[in-house]
């Protein structure tokens, strides 16, 4: 597990935090009925209650083995724990008994039924909830009772979260390299000072400057790392083009604009690096998946961040694309935009906005106004102006794919179609395919077929 997934999964305020709580509940209650009729009772209570503490405060503070602290972050975690886990443990144990009593004696039976059937399958703890939730038919007003119960565990823990999150911000990651059908040209290239400013590259055979394709990943923003599609390299290559893969920072590292900062830093170093390379700088096109998405029209809609008067010679280089070819993108990061696409839906309160703005998407309209400008800054559709160059968005599901989690609104191909749109009233090229299908019955242009067109290969 990668420090982003420690952040959202392990630490309290998500539906993972809350779920080891409901299972903690029914332990809790149960051990708590049985020392009553014992008559050393009070002190097996204590180390019952200590015993609780104990798991509560481990989950809290749980740093994944893939994630490597200094010692100094870890002295300063124990720090931490020391002084707020007395009192944290104790109201998330009260906590615990609320929770206990929203449920009907059947519910708790039938909870510990189903909670030992998902161990054995190994689901993650969306599913789970959402076996759950079906398993126990909970009521509205149970339904509602939980919804404010969560709430107030998050107002519990969510001071403590931030400092956790502070400690471990600049821990490094054990990322494993990553594989490549073909090896890079160049491998580890860096283009800023943080570990994660770094590219692979790959070098078309030309005998002029080649055009470049810079692949982006995804991971919510929270996790990933550098890598390409074995047969769009192998086509880019073969057909003249040569490839750019990066890595940038993650939420977990710093709030945005910081992986957005980073990809403009990384056009403008590549472009530094063309003439050496034999690159031509006037054609770069991107692609990515998701995040990778986003970041990737973001580019391609920024107005040019090149600084012209800037003594570093890398900051004089534009940013500007020739292109885009994404994959699940999302034209809009702000939870307001995503809330009114989806009405009735959770999909707005995706974990990754929390880490991205650094926000309680609970409060989401009491949020100071430099996080609303915060999430209008990098939201592609909110630069998006009549010079701005082609795209093409994909998606794997259709277009009237109906929406059962979060994972499935946020690719949702409505972010397309939404994008669309604005691009056909601006009068820019704009292709939206679903499924295989094109939102304009065209025929569906592959991504190869897309770069040389643009690149003016052909």
């Amino acid at each position: 597990m990668s420090l982003p997934e420690m952040v959202a999964k392990q630490l309290p305020g998500n539906d993972a935090s809350l779920f080891m709580i409901h299972n903690l509940t029914i332990r809790f209650m149960f051990s708590a009925v049985l020392v009553a009729s014992l008559p050393w009772h009070h002190s097996v209570v204590a180390q019952t209650n200590r015993n609780i503490d104990d798991r509560i405060l481990d989950n809290i503070f749980r740093i994944p083995n893939t994630v490597t602290l200094s010692e100094k972050q870890r002295a300063e975690l124990a720090k931490l724990r020391e002084k707020h886990g007395p009192e944290l443990a104790k109201e998330l144990r009260k906590l615990m008994a609320e929770i206990s009593t929203v449920y009907t004696d059947e519910q708790r039976r039938m909870r510990t039924r189903v909670t030992q059937e998902i161990r054995k399958l190994r689901l993650s703890p969306d599913q789970s909830k959402t076996r759950i939730n079906e398993a126990l038919g909970l009521t509205k007003e149970q339904q509602s009772r939980l919804a404010q119960l969560k709430k107030k565990q998050r107002t519990i823990t969510e001071p403590v979260r931030r400092q956790i999150q502070t400690v471990v911000a600049t821990a490094q990651s054990k990322e494993k390299p990553p594989k490549y059908a073909v090896p890079p040209t160049h491998s580890d290239q860096k283009y800023g000072p943080h570990a994660r400013h770094v590219y692979d590259v790959w070098l078309a055979e030309s005998s002029k400057p080649a055009p470049i394709l810079l692949s982006i990943h995804g991971g919510g923003f929270r996790s990933g790392n550098r890598g390409v599609n074995a047969k769009i390299l192998k086509e880019c290559l073969d057909n003249g083009i040569s490839v750019v893969a990066l890595t940038y920072r993650l939420s977990t590292d710093a709030i945005m604009p910081s992986s957005f900062d980073d990809v403009a830093r990384a056009v403008q170093t590549i472009r530094y690096q063309s003439k050496a390379w034999n690159l031509d700088p006037e054609r770069i096109a991107s692609s990515g998946n998701s995040a990778g998405a986003g970041l990737s029209l973001w580019l391609a809609f920024h107005d040019d961040l090149a600084k012209p008067d800037s003594k570093d010679p890398v900051a004089r280089e534009s940013t500007r694309l020739t292109c885009a070819f994404v994959y699940e993108g999302q034209g809009s990061y702000d939870p307001r935009v995503i809330r009114g696409m989806f009405p009735g839906t959770d999909v707005w309160k995706h974990r990754a906005f929390s880490l991205m703005f650094g926000v309680d998407l609970e409060q989401l309209d009491s949020l100071p106004a430099e996080k609303y400008r915060l999430m209008e800054l990098v939201s592609p559709i909110h630069h998006l102006t009549s010079d701005d160059p082609p795209v093409v968005l994909t998606y794997r599901r259709p277009f009237d794919v109906p929406i059962t989690n979060q994972s499935i609104g946020i690719h949702h191909p409505d972010f397309g179609v939404m994008l669309k749109k604005q691009m056909d009233r601006l009068k820019i090229e704009c292709h939206v395919y679903a499924d295989g299908v094109s939102l304009d019955r065209e025929p569906v242009m592959s991504e190869i077929e897309f770069l040389k067109q643009q690149f003016k290969m052909d």
